[in-house]
């Protein structure tokens, strides 16, 4: 908040709108659809296309809503600080340190898949020292400049995006024109002669509820706000790569996967073992007999890992920053380089990642399952804050009479309080899905133990200003 924001503590303003548009895509398009896709293929069958639509739909209210509200409040901590200013200090600390935990955990899981990746090329490096290595690269990016950071980052990003449109390229030519010594596939796929049945195996449950595993696919689209308050023109910058980055992802999303299930039966993508040489990319490159196609892969899957990672430990490290600004976590984490890169809630942010790195290694199969549901269970936290400030954001501008977003989302809180009904029946349904049932026991507890947290810290600390004092006091 202004009222704390000095040379020491203050964020520059560095990024720009197509840097911006890419943070928010390194979190999202990652490993879960360049290599685990096919868990949800094993769901829906073909109907995976109408359950990622679904999502994406839902992400794109999320993401909407975000950019309304943070290109009116441009400031460090993103949704955090504006969810400090309109839910209270209490609705700030839970939304900020629920997402700094929540990508604490989800750099752990990268950094750790990175190494796990590396093994393919090098067997003899381990998955301990892959993952040590791995994170030491991302340390040192975001111990550099802005700059620096969103530079590694579209970059990054770029290499995916590449990957996805060449898959998508081929796949298309493939299915209707085919390549010499090789007829085109077709659609048969799709519905293998039944019709509806062939298409949606599991009928509209199974689509209902690969859409829902999807939600975690869809999990960083929340970095565009946070990185707001590094951009030079958040104004123009956030709306712009808020609808790029939606943009992109749904397309991205619903073209790949309807790729693989048009190339091949939808019950082989299934069965697959989930190694890199099952990856349905793998698939593509090899039918149109690119050399080395597991090499290729791999190398893509590193980047994606690396490039998820990066865009956590940034969005962790800036919540913390803001929470420090705040008086909601150690001043001390408030502090800057000259650079502008806010060192040690990096370095803060990096202990997690240690943490979840470590449990990764040398307890897979609880402990790391346990931060696993902390992971799911505080993305969709995450998505349901998001909504209900969204709602109280409108609701408080209107009362006071304050002027209204230049990036209103169409229907006003109409399709944010759909998406509130719609996340409530995700948390039901995570219940009775295998894999993620764990996230509700380990999830309920988690938001409890926060929640008692804030009420003893809000109550003894007197925190800065929020962004809406600033805003009428400047009236």
């Amino acid at each position: 908040m202004s009222s704390t924001s000095t040379d020491e503590t203050r964020l520059q303003r560095g990024l720009t709108s197509a840097q911006v548009s890419m943070i928010g895509l390194s979190g999202a398009l990652g490993t879960g659809l360049f290599l685990g896709s096919g868990s949800m293929i094993g769901v829906a069958g073909p109907g995976v296309i109408l359950s990622y639509t679904l999502t994406g739909l839902l992400s794109l209210v999320v993401v909407w809503a975000l950019a309304e509200m943070t290109v009116v409040h441009p400031v460090a901590g993103g949704f955090g600080a504006v969810a400090h200013g309109y839910l209270g200090p209490l609705g700030g600390w839970l939304m900020r340190w629920n997402a700094a935990i929540v990508l604490c955990i989800a750099v752990g899981a990268e950094v750790v898949a990175t190494g796990t990746y590396l093994t393919w090329w090098w067997p003899q490096l381990g998955v301990g020292l892959g993952t040590v290595l791995s994170s030491v690269v991302i340390i040192l990016i975001n111990m550099a400049t802005v700059k620096a950071y969103g530079h590694s980052e579209y970059w990054f990003s770029i290499i995916k995006v590449a990957m996805v449109v060449l898959f998508i390229a081929l796949g298309v030519v493939l299915i209707f024109f085919g390549l010499p010594g090789t007829a085109a596939i077709g659609t048969g796929n799709l519905t293998q002669g039944k019709g509806w049945a062939g298409f949606a195996p599991a009928g509209l449950g199974g689509i209902l509820t690969a859409a829902v595993m999807g939600i975690f696919s869809f999990g960083g689209v929340e970095s565009v706000s946070v990185a707001a308050a590094e951009s030079a023109n958040p104004g123009r910058d956030v709306p712009r790569a808020a609808r790029a980055m939606i943009l992109r992802l749904v397309l991205f999303y619903i073209g790949a996967v309807a790729i693989v299930v048009t190339l091949q039966p939808w019950q082989k993508t299934a069965a697959g073992s989930g190694g890199v040489t099952e990856s349905p990319f793998v698939t593509v490159l090899s039918l149109v007999n690119v050399p080395h196609a597991a090499d290729v892969m791999n190398f893509v899957l590193i980047t994606a890992a690396l490039s998820s990672a990066n865009g956590c430990l940034y969005g962790s490290a800036r919540m913390l920053h803001s929470l420090a600004s705040d008086g909601l976590a150690p001043r001390v984490f408030a502090r800057t380089s000259r650079q502008g890169a806010p060192r040690l809630a990096v370095t803060l942010a990096t202990l997690g990642m240690v943490v979840a790195s470590v449990l990764a290694i040398t307890r897979p199969d609880d402990a790391f399952m346990a931060l696993f549901g902390i992971l799911v269970f505080g993305t969709l936290f995450t998505w349901l804050m998001v909504c209900v400030l969204f709602i109280v954001f409108r609701r408080t501008r209107a009362r006071l009479g304050l002027p209204d977003s230049p990036a209103r989302m169409i229907g006003g809180v109409g399709p944010a309080t759909l998406a509130l009904v719609v996340i409530v029946a995700c948390f039901v349904k995570l219940a009775s899905i295998k894999g993620l049932s764990i996230a509700l026991p380990a999830g309920l507890p988690y938001v409890a133990v926060l929640l008692a947290l804030g009420l003893v810290v809000t109550r003894r600390v007197r925190s800065a200003g929020s962004v809406l004092d600033d805003e009428l006091a400047s009236r």
